[in-house]
């Protein structure tokens, strides 16, 4: 059996430090352990792919592709999982063509959507010394789809992940790669171990759609509103989520056996993300090093799994053959069950809140007193550089019992007004120093009818739009600079802050560093302008540095100021101190 055991993604957002400090010196020590470095490369036709992201141009990614290959001595692959790409021949030449000066510098190995363009042997006759995978996005699932894929040319087959917890269909599919050596075309066998997808997931599909047929500068799928009903929600309502995730279970006998069952290789996820290329890593040191863990936050469960007959126990017997047919079982619910009574644990009521507000924003639903977007009356008549969902959004954080709401950047008071109407609040604080009296949008086509704006200007929209005299909580204008707020400034801890302010490195961490002193144990901060990536590359970096504890994360992108959509775009926390 080979050491070879992992296929390793290139991150195509690697900056110069990480890859000499930090990933090439990783690469060195573990090649033993690394089949293959795998990178997406964008070259016509395939100028999109399932990752959906954007990242340098493709010229500089294949160039730094090479550079780490050919300095860690690891083969690299290609990889062009666009499903969407029609397989007709025009596109089959234009693929051959721009892929030669990829092949003539060592580049051996690829990932290819379309079966009837290996069958043409026109690729091989092109490039002899290909070795050919094909895509996890034909979802392979029987043993017959093996050996017509073989027979059409894949030297290498990447199986449908769920097929990890049906191992009685693995067997069917080692035989099956058993008689593909017997007539002379060997395949070897893989499995995406990592990405944390749900087993069986109705959405994955159309996730993959959407970010293969993303254009410009729309938003990935994680980063668009629709997405609001997929994993990025179920994470936070299902306490049992990472028990029904389409990964391998987190014992290293486990994965043994997974390699016993025909598997060859083991997939390993981190294209789009930091964080799990640095998971990705982790597991192959764990793995060398034959720990007992692959994911070692499974040792949470280590006291129940010495009871014979405890749940997590049954759990880990059920999965080899339960298919992810989860509304035949719930038996991953039971053991989260068993597990939170034992630990006390339970979601935070402002992450449930946080959940909600963003569902209901999609519809347009909260406690403003007209729900119609395309209503001109519906916000109260206050124009601001923000959008309709925006302003539900905040409405509905708001509605919280106990809300105590900052706003740092009020300006007319579009968001501030719909953010606190309707709702029973123990107070709301609106503070900016109107420093810029004259704010446009940057869009040319959009145009407000504001100007010389004032704290008076603010105050009169207020008192315009909310009838304060039937109030019952406190609402606070405090004019000056975001960084001199302090305690004493607030009779309550805040618990949620919007900040919309300025948005200079220097100013955004002063403000984060006084808001440590006035805010409550748990609270949520939304960050407007998240399209600006510097903006949450600061708000991250801060969060980080004082060891706060991430409760809830969303990053909703779009296009610039989008009047549709998040306006120009929303990170939202909610952090525990």
């Amino acid at each position: 059996m080979s050491k070879r055991v992992f296929s390793l993604p290139i991150n195509p957002k690697l900056d110069e430090d990480f890859v000499e400090n930090t990933f090439l010196p990783f690469l060195k020590e573990y090649r033993d352990y690394i089949l293959d470095l795998y990178f997406t490369c964008r070259i016509p036709p395939f100028d999109q792919d399932a990752m959906g992201d954007v990242f340098m141009q493709p010229e500089a990614l294949i160039s730094s592709a090479c550079y780490i290959s050919n300095q860690s001595n690891i083969p690299l692959s290609a990889t062009f999982n666009n499903i969407w790409v029609r397989p007709d021949q025009k596109n089959l030449d234009e693929w051959i063509e721009n892929f030669a000066p990829i092949y003539n510098v060592g580049a051996r190995v690829v990932t290819l959507p379309h079966t009837s363009w290996v069958s043409s042997g026109q690729i091989q006759q092109a490039f002899p010394d290909l070795f050919i995978k094909n895509t996890i996005l034909r979802e392979v699932t029987r043993a017959n789809e093996i050996v017509a894929l073989a027979e059409a040319g894949f030297h290498y087959i990447n199986l449908d992940r769920d097929l990890m917890r049906d191992h009685d269909q693995l067997l069917e599919i080692r035989k099956a790669k058993d008689y593909c050596t017997f007539i002379g075309k060997p395949v070897m066998i893989s499995m995406l171990v990592n990405e944390t997808c749900w087993g069986g997931c109705p959405i994955m599909p159309e996730h993959y759609q959407y970010n293969n047929t993303r254009k410009g500068s729309d938003p990935i799928y994680f980063a668009s509103p629709i997405s609001r009903v997929s994993c990025s929600t179920w994470d936070v309502q299902h306490p049992e989520y990472d028990l029904k995730q389409a990964n391998l279970p987190p014992w290293r006998e486990d994965w043994v056996e997974m390699l016993d069952l025909g598997i060859d290789v083991f997939k390993l996820h981190g294209r789009e993300s930091m964080m799990r290329l640095q998971e990705s890593m982790d597991l192959i040191k764990r793995w060398a090093d034959e720990e007992e863990y692959m994911f070692p936050e499974y040792k949470k469960y280590q006291a129940e799994l010495e009871m014979k007959d405890a749940p997590i126990n049954v759990w880990r017997e059920k999965i080899k053959t339960c298919k992810f047919d989860c509304w035949d079982c719930n038996y991953c619910e039971a053991v989260i069950e068993s597990h939170m009574k034992k630990a006390d644990l339970q979601v935070h009521p402002q992450v449930e809140t946080c959940m909600e507000a963003f569902i209901n924003s999609g519809k347009y639903v909260s406690n403003h007193k007209t729900y119609d977007p395309n209503d001109p009356n519906a916000y109260y008549n206050v124009p601001g550089l923000s959008s309709p969902r925006v302003r539900h959004f905040l409405n509905n954080l708001c509605s919280q019992e106990g809300a105590v709401y900052l706003e740092v950047g009020v300006y007319a008071g579009s968001t501030f007004c719909a953010a606190i109407q309707n709702n029973e609040m123990v107070a709301a604080y609106a503070n900016d120093n109107w420093s810029q009296p004259n704010l446009q949008p940057a869009r040319e086509d959009i145009n407000l009818e504001l100007e010389d704006v004032t704290v008076s200007t603010f105050v009169k929209n207020l008192q315009t739009n909310i009838t304060t005299d039937s109030l019952d909580f406190d609402i606070q204008v405090l004019n000056g600079d975001s960084s001199n707020l302090g305690k004493k400034d607030f009779k309550e801890d805040v618990n949620i802050i919007f900040y919309d302010g300025d948005n200079t490195e220097h100013k955004m961490v002063e403000f984060f560093t006084r808001m440590m002193d006035f805010t409550a144990d748990v609270f949520t901060l939304v960050v407007d302008d998240a399209n600006i990536e510097d903006n949450v590359r600061i708000t991250k970096t801060f969060v980080e540095k004082m060891g706060l504890k991430i409760l809830y994360e969303r990053e909703l992108l779009n296009d610039q100021e989008d009047a549709k959509m998040w306006w120009n775009g929303l990170y939202v926390l909610v952090l525990a101190k």
